[in-house]
């Protein structure tokens, strides 16, 4: 019984030394994490690859039992399928391992630029999907004719965006602002960062 508690005293001990070590080490090198960048895009790419799926499925749907309709959801799988493939593009641009050296242990300028420029990119590509969505159920629930409602939702959509123009500024700069005040309370500076 004494040798069992030595051993599970000892055992605590080097538990603790090793808590203390990895302390040590975290404290040192702390662990980045994602970039915000590479997380934003992301669940953009991902977004689009869902609305991409949809939209397929939809257009092989609507073929098949509808005949004059199934052009809405064949519209938007060209535009859906370069959204795309910027989106990944910019995803491999803003991941880690592009960003940072092996023994890097704080955020560079040059992710801290990048964390704010994606911020708004992904702004404005939600407000274009949410648009570009509004516009066809708008279209969808004021025409009748089938064969129309494409190019009512288009001119809906260029309509909505020419209104929405001016403010479209506002809101990329927000979400950029909005980033970076993140970035600053993470790191804990009360300075504004070099953009």
């Amino acid at each position: 019984m004494k040798i069992h508690g030595s051993y599970g005293s000892y055992h605590r001990q080097s538990t603790q030394v090793e808590i203390k070590r990895m302390k040590i080490v975290t404290t040192v090198y702390p662990m980045l994490r994602e970039p915000d960048a590479h997380v934003m895009m992301r669940h953009a790419k991902i977004t689009f690859r869902l609305l991409l799926i949809l939209a397929l499925i939809a257009t092989t749907l609507l073929f098949i039992f509808f005949r004059p309709a199934a052009h809405l959801a064949a519209m938007a799988v060209p535009l859906l399928f370069l959204g795309f493939v910027y989106v990944s593009y910019l995803e491999k641009q803003s991941r880690a391992k592009v960003l940072r050296s092996t023994d890097q242990s704080e955020i560079s300028q040059e992710e801290v630029e990048m964390d704010i420029r994606y911020a708004g990119i992904y702004t404005a590509l939600g407000l274009t999907l949410l648009l570009a969505l509004a516009t066809l159920i708008v279209a969808a629930a004021v025409v009748e004719d089938w064969s129309m409602i494409g190019i009512v939702a288009a001119s809906l959509f260029l309509l909505s965006v020419f209104i929405v123009f001016p403010f479209i500024p506002l809101f990329i700069e927000s979400a950029s602002e909005d980033q970076r005040d993140k970035l600053r309370r993470e790191a804990g500076l009360g300075e504004e960062p070099r953009v």
